[in-house]
């Protein structure tokens, strides 16, 4: 779709999870950008604020800053008090972070995190607004995916796991809710410039891309596509993936996400798009 067909299609308000950086700030950008007003989803107030009074300053359109950790139990009340009585076109699900290392190096504690924000708070968040798009002419649902959720990845067990949960749920999803005229996305980028510390060293100057290429392309495939890879490198990489045995592929990817850890024993995190 074009861009500038976006607001006229899905019209209202855009809801952004993970907005205060990376890929889910662009998302914001974009979107105000094409007339949409915003509801920006993350934990850090601050950033939050700062992007919504520039969006109004740059685009003239409304925005609603809601400071919440999608990893809390408790994360949908706030999320539902902040945009009750808002006409939602579209709810892009990006908020994200990944563990990286070896899963019984990590703490128990911030896998759990992972597994609330990664999974389940896109499962809660796509029912309460799938419900409230069913009653409109037509809506979007965008989940951030990303290209390891094709595969199972040792150092980064859980996040791929999650991200394989997104994308399964997001093909589903995309099918039930076509007959709702809700057009469902699941966007699966490669290598972007974010905070991702990873992504920071060994690949960043070769493969790694700025978010406001990815999103414009996974923007323009909104009501044509319902799994989405951004760039032809990344395409082929999948699908030569599927060819290969399973084990084969989580090998490979096991060897580069090592290398890029530099084979470190201790886990971390990088909490790019929370």
């Amino acid at each position: 779709m074009q861009l500038g067909q976006l607001v006229n299609t899905y019209n209202g308000w855009a809801v952004v999870t993970g907005a205060s950086s990376g890929i889910g700030e662009e998302f914001a950008v974009q979107l105000a950008q094409q007339g949409f007003n915003v509801v920006l989803i993350a934990r850090r107030q601050s950033r939050l604020e700062a992007l919504g009074e520039r969006l109004t300053r740059q685009y003239g359109v409304e925005h609603r800053a809601v400071p919440v950790d999608l990893a809390q139990q408790g994360f949908m009340e706030t999320v539902v008090a902040a945009t009750e009585g808002l006409d939602v076109g579209v709810f892009v699900n990006n908020a994200g972070f990944a563990n990286y290392g070896r899963f019984l190096s990590n703490s128990l504690e911030q896998e759990e995190r992972l597994l609330n924000v990664n999974c389940r708070a896109v499962t809660l968040l796509s029912h309460h607004f799938g419900n409230l798009m069913r009653q409109r002419a037509r809506s979007a649902i965008v989940i951030t995916a990303s290209m390891v959720s094709f595969s199972s990845v040792p150092q980064w067990a859980t996040y791929a796991a999650s991200k394989s949960y997104d994308r399964l749920f997001g093909e589903a999803l995309a099918h039930e809710l076509s007959k709702d005229n809700i057009d469902v996305l699941v966007f699966c980028p490669g290598p972007t410039a974010t905070e991702f510390e990873i992504y920071q060293g060994l690949l960043s100057k070769s493969f790694v891309v700025k978010p406001g290429v990815v999103v414009t392309k996974a923007l323009r495939r909104l009501g044509r596509s319902n799994v989405y890879v951004p760039g032809f490198f990344n395409r082929s990489t999948i699908f030569y993936l599927r060819l290969l045995p399973r084990k084969v592929g989580m090998l490979l990817f096991g060897r580069l996400i090592a290398a890029m850890l530099g084979n470190r024993d201790q886990g971390g995190n990088s909490s790019a798009t929370e």
